[in-house]
């Protein structure tokens, strides 16, 4: 297997808000985070993206993005140093549990301008509540398009036919997966997530595998079960899986699974993410031959209506993010006349500096 150059989303719009499974992370053993603070445009991402790229040619650096800015990072780990850099601002607030020892507050809000923000008050107050504004419209289509999106898979699940489906993936399973006097474990990270620029999959993290298996499947229910029950084997017969689940739903979804250990993914490819790749690598399911196709066709006017609103409601979703960053940017223009970058350019330095003691010394 090639070297995969992981990228995730931080976490992604949901139903519910902002949601993400990057906790886990912080909490790990052995990984010690740093916890960066600062408004819009204070130099958060540029820092971590510094931070990388220090590190990325002798050690494996993953980088989160933001869903909200899929061009901004979020977070970056670097894993033999175990350490991670984190955005610790809204929407996902994370504050140290164990100060000093395992996280620590960089605070880039002391390299602002208090005096020269204050001139710019009432302008700054309203852009805010103005994007506040628009991401809870956001939050509002992804509501509907779960509500869409359950349905669809709930009318699936029940034309499924699930021996069929136990017993290939079965079969796969003791063929590419040699057994192991162990468990494995799971992980949950974010390869897609709802952007300004569309549904997005960070396709760069599938690069380095030697065999993507691609499960084509309008209706999720078969993907869903399908990477669910590779997932229980894998774990069984002793492999480490990581798993990304679609935030388009209520309940939990399946949409990638990956076994690093063997160089192999599984996609689903569904009409949200329209995951589309021809190579030698890929291996092709046909989801609808574990489904009742005669039970699937009684249904079939329901179904393509809710594929059809959700077409629009993310349509309009988009639309409304990329506004909000649109929005957020204007926010960032201020901050951005008010900052000391030098300070930033230091704070940079002195993290870097850190995690090399840290390489060096073996902590």
């Amino acid at each position: 297997m090639e070297k995969v150059c992981e990228k995730y989303f931080m976490g992604s719009m949901s139903a519910d808000g902002f949601r993400s499974d990057f906790k886990s992370e912080i909490d790990s053993d052995g990984v010690f985070t740093y916890i960066l603070k600062g408004g819009a445009g204070t130099g958060k991402s540029t820092l971590m993206k510094k931070v990388a790229a220090a590190f990325e040619d002798r050690c494996e650096v993953v980088r989160y993005y933001c869903s909200s800015d899929p061009d901004s990072i979020d977070a970056v780990f670097v894993k033999q140093a175990g350490v991670i850099v984190v955005d610790g601002t809204a929407p996902h607030t994370f504050d140290p549990q164990y100060p000093a020892v395992k996280q620590t507050i960089v605070n880039l809000g002391d390299s602002w301008d208090s005096k020269k923000l204050k001139e710019n008050t009432a302008s700054i107050i309203s852009a805010t509540d103005s994007h506040r504004r628009l991401m809870n419209r956001a939050k509002s289509y992804v509501g509907a398009m779960s509500r869409l999106y359950d349905d669809t898979i709930y009318m699936a699940g029940d034309e499924l036919d699930v021996k069929k489906l136990e017993a290939a993936v079965a079969r796969l399973c003791v063929k590419i997966m040699p057994k192991k006097n162990k468990e494995g474990s799971v992980r949950m990270s974010l390869v897609g997530a709802v952007t300004p620029k569309g549904y997005m999959l960070q396709k760069d993290t599938l690069s380095g595998f030697d065999r993507i298996y691609v499960i084509d499947d309008d209706l999720f229910a078969v993907s869903d079960m399908l990477q669910k029950l590779v997932c229980e084997n894998a774990v069984k017969r002793g492999y480490n899986v990581t798993v990304s689940r679609c935030g388009l739903f209520t309940q939990s979804v399946y949409e990638l699974v990956m076994i690093k250990e063997l160089g192999v993914a599984f996609v689903a490819s569904t009409p949200i993410n329209l995951f589309a790749q021809s190579s030698d690598k890929v291996v092709k399911i046909n989801g609808m031959r574990f489904y009742d196709v005669a039970g699937i066709r009684l249904k079939k006017r329901r179904l393509k209506a809710n594929r059809n609103a959700c077409s629009k409601l993310l349509e309009e979703c988009v639309t409304t993010l990329s506004q909000a960053k649109a929005m957020h940017d204007e926010i960032e223009k201020y901050y951005i006349s008010a900052m000391d970058f030098s300070l930033v350019d230091k704070s940079t330095r002195k993290i870097i500096s850190e995690i090399r003691k840290r390489l060096v010394d073996g902590v």
